[in-house]
C-alpha cells in the first residue's frame, strides 16, 4: 500500500530509486500507525526522501485504518472474509463501497474521466482496465503502464499530463473525454 501511494503521481524512476530508503521509514503498519507530527518532520528532513507531506500522511492514515481494521477483525483477511466477497456481486461491491473511503491514493485518471464517480473505487479501477484491454488486445500490464505514466509528474511532453495539480490539459488526447476537462477549462476556452 505504502508504494502505491508513493508511485501514484510521481514519476516511476524517482520512486523505485528510493524503495529502499520508504521501506525504511515506513516498514509495517504496526510501527507506522503510531507514528506523529514529529516523525513526519524527521522523514520530510531526509534530503534522500520523497518530500511530499501529502504521502507520508496518507501512508500514516492508511496505516492507523489499516491498524484498527486488524484490531477489530482479528486479521485483515478475516476482515475481508467478513463481506463473503466470493460468494455474490452484491457482497464484493459492499466491501469495495467500505474500503475505497478507507485508504487513500488512488484513481485520479479514471475519475477525471468520468469512469469512476470516486478517486477510491478501487475494484472499478480494475474493471476499466480490464476494458481498455480487451478493446486494445493488449496486456494488462501494459495498460497499467500506460495510465500510470500518463499520470507522472515528468519533464517530457509526452508524459505527466494529468496531474493532480496543473494538469497539461492543452496537450492531453483524453480532453475531449475528460469530465475535469470539461468542468475547468471548456468554458474558458
Amino acid at each position: 500500500m505504502v508504494d502505491v501511494t508513493f508511485y501514484s503521481g510521481f514519476k516511476a524512476a524517482v520512486v523505485s530509486d528510493k524503495l529502499d530508503l520508504i521501506h525504511q521509514y515506513f516498514p509495517d503498519f504496526e510501527s507506522v500507525a503510531k507514528y506523529d507530527r514529529w516523525k513526519v518532520r524527521q522523514i520530510l528532513g531526509d534530503n534522500n526522501m520523497i518530500k511530499n507531506v501529502r504521502k507520508v500522511e496518507a501512508c500514516i492514515a492508511n496505516a492507523r485504518t489499516f491498524k484498527r481494521i486488524v484490531s477489530e477483525h482479528g486479521s485483515f483477511r478475516a476482515y475481508v472474509e467478513s463481506f463473503e466477497p466470493t460468494q455474490s456481486f452484491e457482497n464484493l461491491m459492499i466491501l469495495k463501497e467500505e474500503l475505497e473511503y478507507k485508504f487513500a491514493y488512488l484513481g485520479r485518471i479514471f475519475h477525471r474521466l468520468g469512469l469512476i464517480e470516486s478517486k477510491k473505487q478501487l475494484l472499478k479501477t480494475v474493471i476499466q482496465g480490464r476494458k481498455f484491454r480487451q478493446a486494445t488486445g493488449l496486456p494488462i500490464r501494459y495498460i497499467d503502464i500506460m495510465f500510470v505514466t500518463y499520470g507522472q509528474i515528468g519533464a517530457d511532453k509526452q508524459f505527466g499530463i494529468c496531474l493532480e495539480r496543473n494538469p497539461k490539459c492543452s496537450i492531453c488526447g483524453l480532453r475531449e473525454y475528460c469530465d475535469y476537462h470539461a468542468d475547468n477549462y471548456r468554458a474558458v476556452e
